[in-house]
């Protein structure tokens, strides 16, 4: 049973650095708070005169907000490798929400020692170990529940999208005829409008970003794939005429879609496996629906 819960645990589960999701799941978890206080008015609250009891539940409502929003940009600037997407999983999740239950707990224990003072309510009402333990039941059972309906939803998407993209990839695609034209070249102009890059597109695996750098991964006799100091946003521009075939499936990867050979996905995202490589290609969760359109009519 412990090693089944485990290996639930260590199962990959997106995370979500996107400030407008952030902001959005903070209002949204704040108004949550405010509105099951404001209904159900828990732990005695309903013996309260009326102006302190919406004081605390407009209260806890802003501070779960406010907690969410400040430790969703802040950490993940402070320690970026821990929150690497790549090396997230459903345990890690579960544990960054408690640890933001914590500091929920911790903010309406502050909250609350200053609206018992303001109306001049019993100092001795306000615990730090009631409130945070409280804060943990009350939180602890929504938190996990959204979290692994989550993952299934996301799951399930993603498996649906690599059956299909499977499927058309077996399928035989047709062969060009007799006398047509070789595979048409590209060019990569470096930031410096001086060093490029010149090779058949059939030859092109994928390219991907590396700090300041592009790396051109491609069938080439060379003992190294070159590089070229450019952003992959403004190689990306540059190769728009041969898009879709060439395609952004993620902030670091351009991919040639004629190149791969296999899906395989899971809760974060898909990964493509191609023909002559033996990297795994990631799509971002943001690029799946566009990776699904494009596949199925490659």
């Amino acid at each position: 049973m412990i090693r089944k819960v485990w290996e639930v645990l260590k199962y990959p589960y997106p995370f979500e650095p996107s400030p407008l999701s952030l902001f959005l799941y903070s209002m949204g978890s704040g108004f949550f708070v405010w509105f099951f206080f404001a209904v159900f008015e828990p732990l005695g609250f309903s013996l309260l005169p009326k102006a302190p009891r919406q004081a605390f539940f407009i209260g806890y409502g802003l501070v779960t907000g406010l907690a969410i929003i400040l430790n969703g940009l802040l950490l993940p600037r402070l320690r970026p490798r821990f929150f690497r997407e790549e090396n997230w999983y459903l345990g890690k999740q579960i544990l960054w929400m408690a640890w933001v239950t914590l500091v929920i707990g911790l903010g309406c224990y502050v909250l609350s020692g200053a609206i018992c003072a303001h109306f001049g309510l019993p100092a001795h009402w306000v615990r730090l170990q009631t409130i945070v333990l409280d804060t943990f039941i009350i939180a602890i059972f929504p938190i996990t529940v959204i979290n692994l309906v989550n993952y299934a939803r996301l799951l399930r998407r993603h498996v649906r999208i690599v059956q299909e993209s499977n499927r058309r990839l077996e399928q035989p695609t047709g062969q060009p005829p007799p006398g047509t034209t070789a595979s048409p070249r590209l060019t990569l102009l470096a930031e410096n409008n001086k060093d490029s890059l010149s090779l058949p597109l059939a030859d092109l695996l994928y390219i991907q970003a590396e700090e300041n750098y592009i790396r051109v991964h491609a069938r080439i006799e060379k003992p190294a794939q070159p590089l070229l100091r450019s952003s992959l946003t403004r190689v990306e521009r540059q190769l728009r005429p041969f898009y879709p075939r060439l395609f952004r499936c993620h902030r670091t990867c351009i991919v040639n879609m004629t190149q791969i050979a296999k899906v395989a996905g899971n809760a974060q995202g898909l990964k493509l496996t191609l023909k002559d490589a033996p990297d795994v290609i990631p799509v971002a969760r943001r690029y799946v629906g566009e990776f699904r359109r494009l596949i199925q009519n490659l």
